[in-house]
């Protein structure tokens, strides 16, 4: 597996438990089970959209004539 594809199902895990689980607890909300079954796959997907456009692309080389 790729370092991007690894740190963006990193992210995205991390956001969903802070977002989905986290802040409700800390708000006192009540954590809604189907809420929390639709919204992970969706964080998992724009964790890893974040992680592809976030990747670091090494210095292109120059081709000295």
């Amino acid at each position: 597996m790729k370092s991007w594809m690894k740190f963006g199902i990193g992210w995205g895990i991390f956001m969903f438990f802070l977002m989905n689980i986290g802040f409700p607890l800390y708000d006192g909300v009540e954590i809604d089970i189907k809420k929390c079954i639709f919204m992970f796959p969706l964080w998992i997907i724009f964790g890893l959209l974040f992680g592809y456009f976030s990747r670091k692309k090494g210095p292109k080389k120059q081709i000295d004539e």
